[in-house]
């Protein structure tokens, strides 16, 4: 009935054979898989550096290949390998050993057994055979899936990762502010627009209008300037003029544009904490002996302060190790590539490879430069620590009553920073990869 079933779904496809066989030889219209495919096997990390498509054999047929290759090239073999059953037996084509030399024997219609073509049946009972350019396979299933190509991984790694933290961090921030009570201090308030209006309304923006332009210049057209280069590289040098690379360049151009503007953005932010953390101050001096008026006052602003504290915290966490990462990559690679380059080459794999490494020193320089440079440092733990050691110095200008309680309020509402940040490790960790991976 099995037989039959499959007989007539044969004959009813104009492709099938007319033969009376339930196994049917057709040539497909279309053989490409849908791109999805590929797709979600990337973002499972099921990656193969050796062909996906191979030779395929039945258990006996596969054995027997197994056993006489290995004999005849002498490779020693356990004696319990030759000897299992076929029943036993494992799927051969996986074994490392046996990869290069599977693909050298003769081709599939000259070794199969009629059990053999079973392994190539379609939907329909029909065997059809494919090869990895029938199906499209996308080249990023197997991207640097091979032990040589480590650096290049790390690079890739280095330069993504940095341009996906705060998107990544701006939706976490709008599920985070979804789902979480209404506890004072999260991240995500940060990223909150209510919350960043508030903080731009003490730079006086109508009357001063944008501060540190020069700044806001270069978050802008550093980025700009790397994305025009790294097109330049793609298009012109390395030819490469498919959809795929100029979809990649233009959402690189985008993503460095959107970085770009949130560094400013957080400069912003930091220069009005600082300007807010002075009106606090000249209002303590003034107010001396409304203990409750103070307490109220500072503890929102600490609230606000903690907010940003958090969110830098966990976006240079994140910056740092690559950064790290990014700069021992580019000294590694850089290394290789002068060993491989004459001093006087002229051809234009050497001029390519000498303009990636420019363009990877400048992604590395702004990435670990614009950062620092918009918060003032490394963490903004010192904006609150600079406050407390002032409201420390006003024993003299305050009445001793209230400075003790101002005082102990700040002690007993403030968090403690942590003083051991998670991205010291992550920075070891970034300095072994690149290191040992690549050995």
């Amino acid at each position: 009935m099995a037989s039959l079933k499959l007989n007539e779904e044969c004959e009813d496809r104009p492709q099938s054979s007319p033969s009376p066989q339930p196994i049917c030889k057709s040539l497909r219209l279309k053989s490409e898989w849908p791109p999805v495919i590929w797709f979600v096997m990337m973002f499972t990390g099921l990656f193969s550096h050796r062909k996906i498509v191979t030779k395929r054999w039945c258990i006996a047929c596969e054995a027997d290949i197994y056993k006489s290759l290995f004999r005849s090239n002498h490779v020693g073999l356990r004696q319990g390998e030759l000897m299992k059953d076929s029943t036993t037996l494992t799927s051969y084509y996986e074994d490392k050993r046996l990869d290069s030399e599977l693909n050298l024997l003769s081709s599939p219609q000259e070794t199969l057994c009629k059990a053999c073509e079973t392994c190539w049946w379609d939907k329909y009972g029909r065997i059809s055979m494919y090869s990895e350019a029938d199906i499209v396979i996308f080249s990023v299933d197997k991207l640097f899936a091979k032990r040589n190509l480590v650096l290049h991984l790390l690079s890739y790694i280095h330069f993504l990762c940095p341009l996906f933290v705060f998107p990544a961090m701006n939706i976490c921030s709008k599920v985070t502010s979804a789902l979480s009570t209404q506890e004072h201090g999260l991240w995500a308030t940060s990223l909150n627009a209510r919350y960043i209006v508030q903080r731009l309304q003490y730079l006086d923006l109508p009357e001063d209008g944008l501060p540190s332009k020069w700044f806001l210049v270069i978050c802008i057209v550093w980025p700009i300037c790397g994305s025009a280069y790294r097109a330049y590289i793609t298009f012109a040098l390395e030819g490469n003029l498919d959809i795929a690379h100029r979809l990649n360049c233009l959402t690189v151009g985008i993503t460095e544009f959107m970085w770009g503007c949130f560094m400013y953005l957080l400069f912003l932010m930091r220069l009005s904490f600082q300007i807010q953390l002075k009106l606090v101050l000249d209002f303590i001096k003034n107010c001396k002996r409304d203990e409750d008026f103070c307490q109220r006052v500072v503890q929102r602003l600490m609230v606000d302060v903690r907010c940003f504290r958090e969110c830098v915290a966990i976006y240079m966490d994140l910056m740092i190790p690559l950064c790290v990462l990014g700069a021992f990559v580019s000294l590694r690679w850089q290394y290789l590539i002068l060993a491989d380059v004459d001093n006087d080459c002229s051809s234009l794999w050497c001029l390519t490879q000498r303009n990636i490494n420019i363009m990877i020193w400048m992604d590395v320089l702004m990435f670990s430069s614009l950062g620092p440079l918009a918060i003032g440092g490394f963490n903004v733990n010192y904006l609150w620590e600079n406050f407390k050691l002032h409201v420390r110095f006003m024993q003299d200008d305050l009445h001793p009553t209230c400075w003790n309680q101002l005082v102990h309020f700040i002690k007993r509402t403030e968090d403690q920073a942590p003083y051991f940040s998670f991205a010291a490790i992550l920075s070891i960790v970034s300095l072994y990869m690149t290191g040992h991976f690549n050995e």
